[in-house]
């Protein structure tokens, strides 16, 4: 036996054979019945390919954003199945049996979202299927260890998609931030809203994408995806020449990090650090957690909306991508 297998008979993944552990049913409706496991079944084929990495082979199948969060869902599932003994890279997935996969399922659906569960359950299915792949898993073995239901329920209420009366709140809360990040988020966010970009798409935008004289955007000419181009209105213009007024003409990533001494790293921002601009803004602004994707859901919705504010006014506005940008063309 190999080194690997036999710390892992040590771990609590497995209790005698596959035959003798009761009915995926038995283990969700008695988590106790997945009780921490010292042996399982070794198939052959899998001390041969002991250099194999199924949760590297996975992930580098998939986008960047979705390797982020795939990467993380991983993380857990390894952490609950070794009892945080192993991480993703070191759990021996192709050991996993119905028994394990289902007492996951179980503390999934205990403890997320139905949406978020089947997201984690996407994740474990995709790295047992590299296994079997590559030869670490019988076909029977790994049939029976991803044959689990989805997750199933109401998931929490959503908060109402953002308003023309919160997107100005973000603005204003940005502008209250007079170093060179409030400018940088102030034309982030209005690319997020009003263009509909997602993190991945924004970060791989780059100064030349933007053409100062014309007010035009072109996105998706770096990542693979489809072109598309957009022409900003007056506010959004404003917000993008005075970060790159700041910013600098130098060729480059379009958004750049600023640290804490309000210097300009010359790299480009990352994902998680549009995520933390959002919240960080909705929180000056006095709003609930807001997150990149809360805006693009704020630009899908073409009606006409109507909202009070604190002095009694109204204002009326279509929250679509015509606010801020109007798509010209598709390339």
């Amino acid at each position: 036996m190999s080194t690997e297998t036999e710390r892992w008979t040590q771990r609590p993944i497995a209790t005698g054979t596959p035959s003798a552990v009761g009915s995926p049913a038995d283990t969700e409706t008695n988590p106790a019945a997945a009780r921490p496991v010292e042996n399982v079944g070794v198939d052959p084929l899998a001390e041969s390919e002991e250099g194999f990495d199924p949760a590297a082979a996975y992930l580098s199948q998939l986008g960047e954003g979705s390797r982020r969060t795939m990467r993380e869902a991983l993380a857990k599932l390894a952490s609950w199945a070794s009892e945080g003994r192993c991480d993703a890279h070191d759990l021996p997935w192709h050991l996993l049996r119905i028994e394990h996969t289902a007492a996951l399922r179980t503390r999934l659906i205990s403890t997320l979202a139905p949406a978020t569960a089947n997201k984690h359950l996407a994740a474990l299915r995709g790295v047992l299927k590299q296994s079997w792949r590559q030869g670490q898993m019988s076909a029977e073995a790994y049939q029976r260890a991803i044959d689990l239901p989805p997750a199933r329920g109401v998931s929490p209420r959503k908060l109402p998609r953002l308003g023309l009366l919160q997107l100005r709140q973000l603005a204003q809360a940005c502008r209250g931030d007079k170093g060179p990040a409030g400018a940088r988020d102030e034309a982030l966010l209005a690319l997020l809203y009003g263009a509909s970009l997602r993190r991945a798409e924004a970060v791989t935008l780059e100064l030349l994408d933007y053409d100062l004289a014309s007010g035009r955007l072109r996105v998706g000419a770096h990542g693979g995806r489809k072109e598309r181009v957009f022409m900003a209105n007056d506010d959004a213009r404003t917000s993008l020449e005075r970060w790159i007024a700041i910013r600098g003409g130098e060729p480059g990533p379009l958004f750049n990090p600023v640290n804490k001494g309000g210097r300009i790293e010359r790299r480009k921002l990352s994902e998680q650090a549009i995520y933390i601009a959002c919240q960080k803004r909705a929180s000056e602004a006095g709003l609930p957690p807001t997150s990149p994707e809360d805006l693009r859901r704020a630009n899908t919705t073409r009606h006409v909306q109507a909202e009070r504010g604190e002095n009694g006014e109204v204002a009326i506005a279509t929250a679509s991508a015509g606010n801020l940008f109007d798509r010209t063309s598709t390339a």
